[in-house]
């Protein structure tokens, strides 16, 4: 069954079935609820409640020609389930009411109204340094209860690993992969050939990065901490869509945070002076690494943001990012 926010009366019907509703509940109005790049996800207000419905299909709902793993529905309720059991990190998490293992279907809280932090993407929009605190102590938490926990599932999630493996490290370094890179920007495509495709110390530097990524590790992590996972809300701070998370080392989560902080306006040694006060226990060089290499296949990959940065200035970035990552031993 696919939910369809044009279909409440087959959504009223599920609900009921499901024992979240009662028998004299209706369905008022049925909405997406953001512009999520994974999953088809609603807001479906009864009248009694709002809850919502974020179904896990075959491919990339913003991709539909990306396949993508179904199973990472289960991955994301498993992480719900588990996280909850930790109080800082359950502060900030959204509850999961109901997980339909059949139909790859969670049920989650409604925060309510609220906004993610792709916001801060904007020119002249500072980093609020009050949540970034507040998401710090978040990883904190999520990293050290998971080490010294015994926790089922295993969180392999390896199908999703394989996945975002090739979007980090393969497909924006690979001159062959025909993606319209001047489409998205007059110039990319010349600094792509310049620093990126007949680079082999730098692809050899990435590889290395991209086994670690598919190592195994002790650490659960929440897989895709960037600001279209956190929302700012009524309630507060939350962190949500862990599909992507897995067991592997900590400098993963912090360097993709590095990385927006970048994006959203902060320097490259600001960002690394924040996280080193808010989570000391790190790799600087191994996060900043991961941030490098995060940063590089935004700009010359199929995951694009609605960041502000002239070509000139991606030039100069990108000169830095990979001779950093070429002359840092990992």
């Amino acid at each position: 069954m696919h939910i369809d926010k044009n279909n409440s009366e087959q959504i009223a019907l599920y609900l009921r079935a499901r024992g979240l509703i009662y028998e004299n509940e209706y369905v008022e109005s049925v909405e997406k609820a953001g512009e999520g790049n994974m999953n088809y996800t609603l807001r479906v207000k009864t009248s009694d409640k709002s809850l919502i419905l974020k179904q896990a299909r075959p491919y990339v709902e913003k991709y539909p020609s990306i396949p993508a793993p179904v199973e990472r529905a289960s991955m994301e309720a498993a992480f719900y389930t588990t996280a909850a059991l930790w109080p800082v990190t359950a502060a900030h998490l959204p509850r999961l009411i109901d997980f339909d293992e059949e139909e790859h279907i969670q049920v989650i809280e409604d925060l309510g109204e609220g906004r993610d932090f792709t916001q801060y993407y904007l020119p002249n929009r500072p980093f609020p340094l009050k949540e970034l605190e507040i998401l710090l102590d978040f990883l904190k938490a999520l990293h050290t209860n998971s080490r010294t926990s015994k926790m089922a599932p295993d969180f392999t999630n390896m199908a999703m690993r394989e996945l975002n493996h090739f979007h980090m490290y393969v497909f924006p370094f690979d001159g062959q992969n025909g993606f319209d890179l001047d489409g998205i920007q007059p110039g990319l495509k010349k600094l792509a050939v310049e620093y990126l495709f007949e680079n082999e110390k730098l692809k050899e530097k990435i590889r290395l990065l991209g086994n670690c990524y598919l190592t195994r590790g002790e650490t659960l992590l929440h897989g895709d901490f960037f600001p279209g996972s956190w929302l700012q809300t009524d309630k507060g701070v939350f962190v949500i869509d862990p599909e992507f998370c897995f067991r592997g080392f900590p400098e993963f989560d912090l360097g993709v945070l590095h990385a927006h902080l970048i994006f959203c306006g902060m320097k490259w040694e600001e960002a690394s002076i924040h996280l080193e006060l808010g989570y000391p226990d790190h790799s600087l060089q191994l996060m900043q690494a991961v941030s490098a290499a995060e940063i590089l296949r935004r700009w010359y990959g199929v995951a694009q943001l609605p960041t502000v940065f002239s070509i000139q200035e991606k030039a100069e970035w990108t000169a830095f990012l990979t001779d950093f990552l070429i002359t840092t031993e990992l």
